[in-house]
């Protein structure tokens, strides 16, 4: 099984990165290949919404050539993704938004009746994981149910499983919450146990 994390916090090592490296844990010790990227190491260019080809002929952005060129075949060829978040203004980063807005190309889109035709990570599994420094959960409600929007009516993916901690502020600080972390490790072994 094939295991792909897209991180989409600017912080290496802080609390979003180390939940989702006891996610990706829990997934190699069930046997699983696993990959994480930083998406703040990657350049992406915001979508222009031209759709000159990406809709009508489903083919790479032509009007940028930057890193998406291999980050959706690296979704493409993933058995299960996950997708994380530290909670910034209410929903998550701006350049996990940007990177949802250039998988533009995975579909075919008739735009006379703006039906999806054909989707190339249709059906695809995908975890969720948000983390944020407010005690209330309810922070992370929108963020939620905006990227459910986005991953299962857009894009047509699966959402079969989420982390949430919340009250995580300093980098480290959700290495406290070990009953948080030891969640994210059984999970990955959940999903990626044959």
């Amino acid at each position: 099984m094939k295991v792909t994390a897209f991180v989409g916090s600017p912080r290496k090592k802080g609390n979003t990165d180390i939940l989702v490296e006891r996610f990706l844990d829990g997934a190699k010790s069930a046997g699983a290949d696993t990959e994480k990227i930083y998406l703040y190491d990657c350049t992406i260019n915001p979508c222009q919404g031209c759709y000159k080809n990406c809709w009508i002929t489903p083919q790479d952005c032509t009007r940028w050539d930057d890193d998406m060129d291999t980050l959706i075949p690296k979704m493409l060829v993933s058995d299960l993704i996950v997708f994380a978040s530290p909670v910034y203004m209410g929903s998550y980063t701006a350049q996990l938004t940007a990177f949802f807005e250039r998988c533009i190309p995975v579909m075919h889109v008739d735009l006379k009746n703006m039906v999806i035709v054909e989707n190339k990570l249709k059906g695809k599994n995908v975890v969720v994981a948000f983390v944020h420094d407010f005690p209330e959960p309810s922070t992370a409600d929108l963020p939620f149910k905006v990227i459910e929007h986005v991953l299962v009516k857009n894009l047509q993916m699966n959402i079969v499983g989420k982390l949430h901690v919340p009250g995580v502020r300093d980098e480290g600080d959700i290495k406290k919450k070990e009953d948080k972390l030891q969640e994210a490790y059984q999970l990955g072994v959940k999903l990626c146990t044959r």
